[in-house]
């Protein structure tokens, strides 16, 4: 009697592989990041597909899909993205490119510069709110000029002294 056999059991279960066509990924054919309740991510993150965030993340968030934040979730951060739908905490500044959702449930302490914003009766909002403009034209933009001394005028006529 062998200890080893070669024979495949029929019920015998196989590694199982998404199809494209079942995978979770956006309309733009990027990937999705989830980021679950329980995980905690510390330092920068950035992505170039959908982001969902159940869980805590300090740092910067930056992705080129969309933001979506949970009820649940914790942001410390700031944050750029394409679109963002917000449901959880962010503290942070929100630079959105095209539109924002903050659900009622959303609470962000922070500045809010979009194109478009949905704002639902219940959210938190604070900070300054820009709307109508996108991120890129409102990111600050860094020189390496210095600031040049005023110069004061010398007043073109004296006092005469009183006698």
């Amino acid at each position: 009697m062998s200890m080893f056999t070669t024979q495949k059991r029929a019920d015998s279960a196989s590694p199982y592989y998404p199809s494209d066509s079942q995978s979770s990924s956006s309309n733009t054919g990027a990937n999705k990041t989830i980021i679950a309740r329980g995980v905690k991510v510390e330092g920068d993150f950035m992505s170039q597909g959908d982001v969902v965030i159940e869980g805590e993340v300090h740092g910067k968030v930056a992705t080129t899909g969309t933001l979506t934040v949970g009820s649940e979730a914790v942001i410390k951060a700031d944050v750029t993205a394409d679109e963002a739908i917000i449901s959880g905490l962010v503290e942070g500044n929100l630079h959105v490119k095209k539109q924002a959702v903050l659900h009622a449930s959303a609470k962000v302490k922070g500045d809010l510069t979009v194109e478009r914003a949905t704002i639902e009766s219940g959210a938190v909002l604070e900070g300054k709110v820009q709307i109508g403009q996108t991120a890129s034209a409102s990111a600050p933009v860094r020189t390496n000029h210095r600031p040049v001394a005023k110069s004061v005028p010398t007043p073109a006529v004296e006092m005469a002294a009183a006698e």
